[in-house]
């Protein structure tokens, strides 16, 4: 009889499906949807732009190429205003961008300072006030030079990297301008080419109706 009747399964037809183990394996990062972004709104004041991390890996090195474009946030005219500091009162000195302009950031939003390119290519696992919560120690300038340190500090690599990609752009865009103006140097020559053909088929034509 079994081999005309399929026999049914025990299983409770109420019973929960048991889940892929496939899929419950695969990182979060994968399931998370590709979000667009606005190059055009990114926040310029450090404490309110969100981490290089938190964006698509496809779309980071687009972020960071928009912000080197912009420039670090630099308020110059701004009325920096003065804390206590002891029995004095300091604030953040606006020469500062003068002497580190290439990547010293001022967030009116904290009355801090910040590093750019630590923000691009920081270790996040790295902690330094430049890229964490900001700097405020405005008498202790030799701060400033701790967070640049070495030649293979995290400040100087992250560096490298800015002007890395900086430079690739440039490349890309020279490659481009390269090809473009040896694809009009071709389309002149196959025309005068065309035009030459033309006009030498056309002395045949003449040459055959007087013969």
């Amino acid at each position: 009889m079994e081999k005309y009747y399929k026999k049914q399964s025990t299983t409770n037809p109420l019973s929960p499906i048991p889940k892929n183990d496939k899929n419950d394996e695969m990182p979060s990062s994968s399931k998370k949807g590709r979000v667009e972004v606005n190059l055009t709104d990114l926040p310029a004041d450090p404490v309110l732009r969100n981490p290089i991390s938190s964006y698509h890996p496809m779309d980071r090195d687009q972020v960071r190429r928009a912000y080197l474009q912009k420039g670090p946030c630099q308020p110059r005219d701004h009325k920096f205003p003065y804390t206590e500091c002891g029995q004095d009162k300091r604030r953040f000195n606006p020469f500062w961008f003068k002497d580190y302009g290439s990547w010293l950031e001022y967030s009116i939003e904290k009355d801090a300072a910040f590093c750019m390119c630590c923000y691009l290519f920081g270790e996040e696992t790295h902690y330094d006030a430049f890229i964490t919560q900001g700097f405020k120690s405005w008498r202790k300038k030799e701060r400033i030079e701790n967070h640049v340190g070495g030649p293979n500090s995290v400040h100087n690599q992250a560096y490298e990297k800015c002007q890395n990609l900086l430079n690739q752009e440039q490349h890309i865009e020279t490659i481009i301008i390269k090809q473009s103006s040896q694809a009009r140097t071709d389309y002149r020559i196959r025309l005068k080419a065309t035009l030459a053909s033309v006009r030498f088929l056309l002395r045949q034509r003449i040459a055959f109706s007087w013969s």
